[in-house]
């Protein structure tokens, strides 16, 4: 009785999660898309939300259902016969054509726009369906083309925002959305680890001190008490190292430094650096910082900065990473430079031989959060993927000297 149960259980929950929150969702807009697109021909004003939906179809990557729905419209033609001759038709058919062929690694890329951007998507497009319903027909050709791309966009942004509800955008790299929950939940469990840690390091540390205290003082060879007295050295010594990575760790991304300091664009980067270096990918890498704002104060930003430094510092190290064979070795060069209202930090990655070294970037969930987090400092965060001379990562925020 109870293993029919748990079966029940089990077989009710995979259609519910399988097909009902993601399957059908897709396939309704793919079926609007389809209707909206064949009802174009004969009013145009229908193309300007198909290719919302053509849009929307792009950014969660459906490739394949975009493909079904252009082949679908272009067998449709002979039968519609307003079809051959409309120019919304043929703009819809387009747009599909671009959803269906379009490279998925430059589907995230088309939504980092600006809400300026967005509010003037949304106005064009109204603007174009008004124009299209009232406006001069010599016109229409004009109107319909800036309608179908504001109303692409439009769609895409929209599907955008829902699908980051369930994190389907959020799971678009390659390790899925586990490896990014276990990363956020593992910072959670550790930020109270290491609170529990800093107690066994102070035992271990006063333990040690009377330990030699006790050595310098008992009887016996002076051979020996040498001995004992370079281990309890080395004990302090591995003990100072490991509160010194305590420190850094529980200090990690706080608004101020440990200590009274003056807090700074290179207290920040080297922070950045020192909590960096423990990862395995950063031996023979070599971080050199360089520019006129290093000094400059960020009191309010310091935490922000050593959060946006240490994400780009990790995705620049795994660019030497090598698959096959030993990894590359070179040098990562942090250059700081200040605007008037801006301190702007181009991240630069070369080989020994000083050919630029681009990685793949950040995953798009860490990336994201990245982004929203530098919005706060009142700047952007900018990853570059494709070789030249271009900076992979620019960091941009407010200063708080003005």
């Amino acid at each position: 009785m109870r293993e029919s149960m748990l079966t029940e259980g089990v077989a009710d929950d995979r259609p519910l999660n399988r097909v009902s929150s993601s399957r059908t969702y897709l396939l309704a807009i793919a079926l609007c898309t389809f209707l909206l697109g064949l009802a174009s021909a004969h009013a145009p004003v229908a193309g300007l939300l198909g290719a919302a939906g053509a849009g929307a179809l792009c950014v969660l990557r459906q490739r394949t259902l975009a493909g079904v729905i252009l082949v679908a419209m272009l067998l449709g033609l002979p039968f519609w016969q307003l079809a051959e001759v409309s120019f919304s038709y043929w703009t819809v058919l387009a747009l599909l054509i671009c959803a269906s062929v379009l490279a998925l690694r430059t589907t995230p890329s088309l939504l980092r726009v600006t809400d300026m951007a967005w509010s003037a998507f949304l106005v064009l497009g109204a603007s174009s369906m008004v124009g299209l319903m009232l406006g001069p027909s010599q016109f229409a050709s004009l109107f319909m083309i800036v309608g179908c791309l504001c109303g692409a966009f439009l769609g895409a942004g929209l599907a955008r925002h829902l699908a980051m509800m369930d994190a389907r955008i959020l799971a678009w790299g390659e390790d899925g959305l586990g490896t990014v929950t276990r990363d956020l939940l593992l910072g959670r469990i550790t930020s109270g680890m290491l609170h529990d840690l800093s107690q066994p390091l102070n035992v271990i540390s006063m333990a040690n001190g009377n330990l030699g205290y006790i050595v310098q003082r008992m009887p016996g060879d002076e051979r020996e008490k040498r001995e004992l007295l370079d281990r309890i050295a080395r004990i302090s010594s591995n003990t100072e190292i490991a509160s010194s990575i305590l420190s850094l760790f529980r200090w990690f991304g706080r608004e101020s430094p440990e200590g009274d300091g003056a807090s700074t664009v290179r207290t920040a980067l080297l922070r950045a650096v020192s909590v960096t270096r423990s990862n395995v990918r950063h031996h023979g890498i070599e971080v050199a910082l360089e520019g006129n704002a290093l000094d400059y104060p960020v009191s309010a930003q310091h935490g922000r900065l050593e959060m946006m430094t240490v994400a780009a510092l990790l995705s620049a190290f795994g660019a030497f990473a090598s698959r096959n064979g030993p990894n590359r070795t070179g040098k990562i060069l942090l250059d700081v430079n200040a605007s008037p209202a801006h301190i702007i930090i181009r991240l630069y990655g070369q080989d020994k031989q000083g050919e630029q070294v681009v990685g793949r970037g950040l995953d798009n969930a860490t990336l994201w959060l990245v982004e929203q987090v530098a919005r706060e400092a009142g700047g952007d965060f900018r990853s570059r993927t494709h070789p030249g001379k271009q900076a992979q990562f620019t960091i941009r925020f407010a200063r708080d000297d003005i």
